[in-house]
């Protein structure tokens, strides 16, 4: 449920709490109104807003050491206005804009303004992107519908009557949308003329190596399971990582060994069973997992725990 928010100081704080660090204004102070919610999605979030015309500016002042982040918002009524990077945007219903968190930015509502903003880290984020900050991204064009359609269809699952969507299916589907946003900024600075092609293999190996990233906790993670995910054969997703020396199922569980060491000698874990880590990041045989680590440390898991946290 959203939140109602009455007053230009309660307006500012709700905003600050769900987006970013704003001063914000309106000709009637003392009369605003503004409703906010915001969704934890992961590393992601969904924040829904409805608001009577105002303007909110994020200056440098506002912008700390917090991780970047893109914040793409769908206008679902009304209208606004964004400025960012010497850019102006007009959005309207089913338009989207996007900005960025490390920069100033300003942004004018207008009547009857709804929108749906999606969180989401600038890291592995759409080639270029920055040329896109507060740039209309045209409701009926490219993939724009499709990435607007996600987001909106994924708020009503969450909010809507009845709501009772697994956890582990709400945060894959934020997954998928943080990458069809990155996919339609490609395809937005491609439309522009904007976006140097890569070549075809070294694109794919980094959208591989992102999703092995985010999916490194799940046991049934393979060549085979990736291929799928990716829409491409085992066979070219085998030769796309030859070309680097390296394989998929390597490269796979180098990833999860380097998160397991790293939770072992991390002193806040060190109650942490052994056999949890190794379960945490895709290892559900303890035996396997304890040679693997003695064959990269020369020791247990449990000897090399021991040792680090000791700084031996």
């Amino acid at each position: 449920m959203d939140d109602e928010v009455r007053g230009m100081g309660a307006w500012q704080g709700a905003v600050t709490g769900a987006l970013l660090r704003f001063d914000v204004e309106c000709a009637r102070p003392e009369r605003f109104r503004g409703s906010v919610s915001r969704r934890r999605l992961g590393e992601a979030s969904l924040v829904a807003m409805t608001s009577r015309p105002h303007r909110a500016v994020r200056t440098a002042a506002h912008i700390d050491a917090s991780p970047a982040e893109y914040l793409l918002s769908v206008q679902l009524a009304g209208t606004a206005e964004f400025r960012q990077d010497g850019r102006l945007a007009r959005v309207g219903p089913g338009d989207l804009v996007f900005y960025d968190s490390t920069r100033p930015v300003e942004i004018t509502s207008g009547e009857d303004y709804r929108s749906l903003c999606f969180r989401f880290p600038t890291a592995g984020g759409g080639r270029r992107a920055a040329d896109l900050t507060a740039t209309t991204l045209d409701g009926a064009r490219g993939l724009t519908p499709a990435v607007a359609g996600l987001l909106t269809g994924l708020h009503e699952a969450l909010e809507g009557p009845g709501a009772g969507c697994r956890p582990d299916a709400v945060l894959a589907t934020a997954r998928h949308a943080a990458e069809l946003a990155r996919t339609l900024f490609d395809d937005e600075l491609a439309r522009r003329g904007l976006l140097d092609a890569l070549e075809p293999h070294a694109e794919l190996r980094a959208r591989v190596e992102r999703h092995i990233d985010e999916n490194l906790a799940d046991p049934t993670l393979s060549p085979r399971s990736v291929a799928a995910a990716m829409f491409v054969s085992t066979r070219l997703l085998h030769a796309v990582f030859a070309e680097d020396g390296r394989t998929v199922g390597t490269t796979i569980r180098e990833r999860r060994l380097q998160r397991c060491l790293a939770d072992l000698t991390d002193p806040a874990q060190a109650a942490t069973p052994v056999s949890a880590i190794a379960r945490r990041w895709g290892f559900p045989n303890a035996t396997r997992f304890g040679q693997l680590v003695k064959s990269v440390t020369g020791r247990t898991p449990v000897a090399y725990r021991r040792a680090m946290l000791r700084g031996a």
